[in-house]
């Protein structure tokens, strides 16, 4: 070979592997996703792969299941030991690993022929080429920035599913803690009720009541029965939920929570300008933005280089069978004469159309799920407020002047048990409003993107738009 092919060949060579090989991060990203979700839920999150770290957050786990849960920590729980949340962190991964992908080149391709020839005075024809596809080391730098704005998406996409994680498990903490004061109060109500129907059972036998009487105080015990027994199911229903969404098994399933939901909070917070706050924060929208930057980029490069499909350059050396060697560059390209990319280019058009117009169908879905969480939220205070100030003082009132007409033999045993009836339905009312209130207090967050006081905050300072990719 002589002395210009060797260099030839050292300066390939020595291209292709200076842009060769690349680690892939372990925890590629996860960084950012972890500064997102301390932002706007302020609890921790742990990719789980194997370290260390695993171990102290096993034990985090068991000294929170030690005391009794509040909801913050059934929230830190789930982001710590949730499964199906570890595997979207696996998403972070492939995307990482495709970013790393997108800045290598392709392999370049070695090809050696040996032709024998049937003549025994002729030497063996020996060929070797060595080819690249030049086209690719152009569109390294485009694929690169199409990957890393998947990979912004990616990171995006995987924050606003640890989200929705705290939501979800905030909401059935929520209605669990619900059910448990609702059957705390109906067990209450039932065990008065079974003393009740002992004590007309003996005033029965003595002939104090009459037969529809005793029926009647029999009928409302019996119905609490009921009621009490579909309640305990409802509260063993959302309890196995909850442990589900905090990915607890075994011996880590004896978890304790209060059976008592907490007051309204006499004030709350500002509920204005929420559906422009949740459009500047929401992830899921920042995510959608990302993928139509993507394909928007991706539009532009197949519009760019629609006519030239395959460059490939490189270099031959060929040996005759009388000894001389030949040594020279080689170059294919590919003819646009009949494909010249007016289909791939139409695609991707329609992709980025439809990707806009989802972008576009997401902005007003979240603009209505907050306007929807709002109203749910006022409509739960509203009602709470109703019960526990007017509805319940107002049928407590009717017990007891039906209970001194009882007394005095002015009405029926059937009308105080309705009475009573009443009252048990407003308590229940009651409770029901304030478990409806923490739900969709926990339900709006979610909508928002946020803490609702971290929002609130953010309007008045002015937060801009984060999270977007360049217009």
């Amino acid at each position: 070979m002589s002395r210009r092919g060797t260099i030839a060949w050292c300066l390939l060579g020595t291209c292709v592997l200076a842009l060769f090989g690349c680690a892939v991060p372990k925890k590629g990203g996860f960084g950012d996703v972890t500064t997102i979700v301390q932002d706007r839920v302020g609890h921790r999150v742990l990719w789980a792969q194997g370290t260390s770290e695993d171990a102290e957050v096993s034990q985090a786990i068991a000294t929170l299941l030690a005391d009794e849960l509040s909801a913050a920590a059934a929230v830190q729980i789930a982001l710590l030991s949730n499964r199906r949340l570890q595997a979207t962190y696996e998403d972070l991964g492939i995307a990482q690993a495709d970013l790393v992908q997108a800045g290598l080149l392709r392999n370049p391709v070695f090809l050696g022929v040996a032709r024998f020839s049937d003549s025994s005075s002729s030497g063996t024809n020996t060929e070797f080429s060595l080819v690249q596809d030049f086209l690719d080391i152009f569109l390294r730098p485009a694929r690169k920035k199409l990957a890393a704005a998947e990979f912004e998406a990616a990171k995006l996409r995987v924050a606003n599913a640890v989200l929705i994680l705290a939501a979800e498990t905030k909401s059935a903490y929520y209605r669990l803690q619900g059910d448990m004061h609702l059957t705390a109060m109906l067990r209450t109500i039932t065990e008065a009720s079974e003393a009740a129907n002992s004590f007309a059972q003996r005033q029965h036998a003595a002939g104090n009541i009459a037969d529809l009487d005793l029926a009647a105080q029999r009928g409302l015990y019996e119905q609490a029965r009921v009621e009490l027994v579909i309640s305990e199911a409802a509260v063993m229903s959302h309890r196995e939920r909850l442990t589900r969404l905090m990915g607890l098994w075994g011996m880590n399933t004896q978890w304790r929570i209060s059976e008592r939901l907490p007051n309204i909070p006499e004030e709350e917070l500002p509920l204005a300008h929420l559906e422009s706050l949740a459009i500047s924060q929401r992830l899921d929208l920042a995510a959608e933005r990302w993928e139509v930057e993507r394909i928007a980029k991706a539009l532009s490069i197949t519009i760019h280089w629609r006519y030239v499909p395959l460059l490939e350059v490189g270099m031959e050396t060929e040996r005759e069978p009388d000894g001389e060697r030949v040594t020279g560059p080689s170059l294919a390209i590919a003819l646009p004469v009949f494909d010249q990319g007016q289909a791939r280019v139409a695609r991707v058009e329609s992709i980025l159309r439809q990707s806009r117009q989802r972008m576009a169908a997401l902005a007003i879905d979240i603009r209505s799920e907050v306007r929807d969480g709002r109203n749910q939220l006022q409509l739960a205070r509203e009602l709470a407020d109703h019960y526990r100030t007017v509805l319940i003082p107002v049928r407590e009132q009717i017990v007891a002047e039906s209970q001194r007409y009882y007394n005095f033999m002015l009405i029926g045993v059937y009308q105080l048990l309705e009475a009573k009836q009443d009252e048990i339905d407003a308590y229940r009312g009651y409770i029901e409003a304030v478990r409806d209130y923490w739900v969709a207090r926990a339900n709006l967050e979610r909508t928002v993107g946020g803490r609702l006081a971290l929002t609130a905050a953010r309007r008045e300072a002015g937060h801009a738009h984060e999270n977007e990719p360049p217009r």
